[in-house]
């Protein structure tokens, strides 16, 4: 067990524990050789497979290199009987923004962009060296007591993704911040980071993350298809340009680079902002003054950490499954994460999905934000890639029964399956044996999806049904022809914790309504007109819709149109 007093290399005294997580622990610690205070990441039990050392060491080695004052410094790498592995790294002084956004909720535009600044600047230089840093968010950024910001955790997040636990690709990152390529299951790249960064941005100006879920799968999908609540009105145009150009889901929409980014960002950090104009910030009339970032009494590490998530993506041109594979350190600006196998909303996952069966031309429609991902189907035997005397299905057929399921059939060809995968070209569902007709749910209403499916065994899988890589079975559900949507939405603000919702209920037979605002869904009763949403922080920026829905479907949105929403500010006091 590491312990204060310890002595690592003969070298680094370990005196304060100022950081732990699933995977490892930082301490702050004194170099005997050069008499200074340094911060050791010491990797535990579950990291120390040769392949993770090698790539960790060959990490650490390229960090080393990046000479940038934004890069907390790299110094040394060990490994000691009484840690394992370790990083020995430059020790800062202050706290992680993860830290800074939880005691102040949000920051003002000119401090955001600040901050934006001298991260993308940090980045700049990694990617100059071809290093990506794959899980940018609050917890990797440290801010010092003067605001300046740096950034973190380049070495394990590097080495997590090339572990060698999987073939079939390893997404290195978290969620709540993951480009929609990534989510793809694409590699990471510069213009990944800048996703991830403009993903921090929004959540300093808003005081949230622009998606959330019940899964990890959900989270990642909405980056994909939705998209976020729209800034607070009191964020400056040229601002929220910035902001949303870092966010595109196209990648070439983005930012060409860090230092570009950087440049924009900075010229909005000064007290006298520059106009923004056809995406080209100008140069500003009047010196530079940087805008502080608020910070609390210096701290001696990043802060607790929380999980970072990694997903597993079994990856054709589209994502098949996503399964979590492992726990890196603790951060404090996460939810506990979530695995597939524990999720009540992820889809189980098909270890050979994405074989020979890329997405269908067509693009699948948005998802509902309304709705969570459908419950898993029951577990089933995780089948090899080999291939195995196993007979296709056939006859699939697809039919819409509702405006969220589409009921899928086929014909058992085979008697000794294990059971039958179903993909629609982003998520894979596993049935048990002998089954012959699946109902997939969690649909928007009027979209199109398109299916195949596949026996497996214990020993491997069948051919896909359709077996053409071009040919799938589609289908599009239906309207939502059930309750009309409600109108005239209003939010108002009651006290510093609590809006109240208002609308103009047109059905007279919906069984309830879904609010939600844009992070969590929320049921209420029929023939309700009013609810108030409680449990907010004072200063609390809030986007709301609502629909009804019954047995048969769900109305449209109320706000209709996907970037509308219904939007207020608690009061401060």
């Amino acid at each position: 067990m590491v312990r204060a007093g310890t002595v690592l290399a003969g070298r680094y005294q370990l005196e304060q524990r100022v950081g732990s997580g699933g995977m490892g622990e930082v301490w702050r610690a004194f170099d005997g050789v050069l008499s200074r205070t340094v911060a050791v990441k010491c990797l535990l039990a579950g990291s120390d497979e040769p392949s993770f050392v090698d790539q960790f060491r060959a990490e650490a080695r390229i960090m080393a290199t990046v000479s940038h004052p934004g890069v907390v410094e790299v110094y040394d790498f060990g490994d000691d009987p009484a840690t394992g592995v370790y990083l020995v790294m430059k020790f800062i002084e202050g706290e992680s923004l993860a830290h800074t956004l939880s005691r102040v909720g949000r920051l003002s535009p000119q401090a955001t962009m600040r901050l934006v600044a001298e991260a993308a600047d940090a980045l700049h230089a990694a990617h100059e060296k071809g290093v990506t840093h794959r899980d940018i968010k609050p917890g990797n950024l440290l801010l010092r007591p003067n605001g300046s910001a740096l950034v973190t955790d380049f070495g394990i997040a590097r080495s997590a993704d090339t572990t060698g636990h999987t073939t079939t690709g390893l997404l290195v990152g978290t969620a709540g911040y993951m480009a929609p390529e990534r989510a793809m299951g694409q590699p990471a790249t510069p213009a990944s980071d800048i996703y991830s960064l403009g993903v921090v941005a929004y959540r300093c100006l808003t005081g949230q993350l622009p998606f959330a879920g019940e899964s990890l799968v959900e989270i990642a999908m909405r980056h994909v298809h939705d998209d976020p609540p729209p800034l607070p009105p009191a964020v400056p145009a040229d601002v929220r340009a910035v902001v949303e150009r870092a966010m595109a889901k196209d990648p070439a929409l983005r930012w060409s680079s860090g230092e570009v980014l950087a440049d924009a960002a900075r010229r909005l950090s000064a007290p006298d902002q520059p106009q923004y104009r056809s995406g080209v910030v100008t140069a500003p009339t009047r010196p530079q003054a940087m805008a502080p970032v608020p910070t609390g009494r210096p701290a001696r590490s990043s802060g607790r950490r929380r999980r970072r998530l990694l997903l597993f993506a079994s990856v054709g041109l589209v994502l098949a499954a996503i399964a979590v594979a492992a726990i890196v350190l603790n951060r404090a600006d996460e939810t506990p994460p979530q695995t597939l196998t524990t999720s009540p909303s992820a889809g189980a996952a098909s270890p050979a999905a994405a074989e020979g069966a890329t997405s269908p031309g067509a693009s699948p429609s948005p998802a509902n934000p309304a709705s969570s991902a459908s419950p898993a189907s029951p577990a089933s035997p995780r089948p090899s890639a080999a291939s195995t005397g196993l007979t296709a299905p056939t006859g699939l057929t697809a039919t819409p029964i509702s405006a969220d399921t589409i009921r899928l059939r086929w014909k058992d060809r085979s008697s000794g399956e294990g059971g039958f995968t179903i993909i629609d070209g982003m998520l894979s569902r596993n049935v048990g044996a002998n089954v012959t007709t699946f109902d997939w749910t969690g649909l928007a209403p009027a979209s199109r999806s398109c299916f195949k499916v596949r026996a497996f065994d214990s020993s491997g899988v069948s051919a896909y049904h359709p077996t053409a890589q071009d040919d799938w079975v589609c289908a599009v559900s239906l309207d939502g022809s059930g309750p009309a949507a409600p109108t005239d939405l209003v939010a108002t603000a009651v006290d510093a914790g609590t809006i109240r919702l208002r609308w103009l209920d047109r059905s007279s037979d919906e069984d309830g309504f879904t609010v939600i605002d844009g992070n969590e869904s929320r049921p209420v009763a029929a023939d309700t007109t009013t609810y108030d949403w409680t449990g907010l922080a004072p200063g609390t920026y809030k986007c709301f819709k609502v629909r009804a829905r019954n047995s048969v479907g769900v109305s449209v949105y109320a706000p209709a149109a996907q970037n509308e929403w219904a939007c207020v500010t608690t009061p401060t006091t």
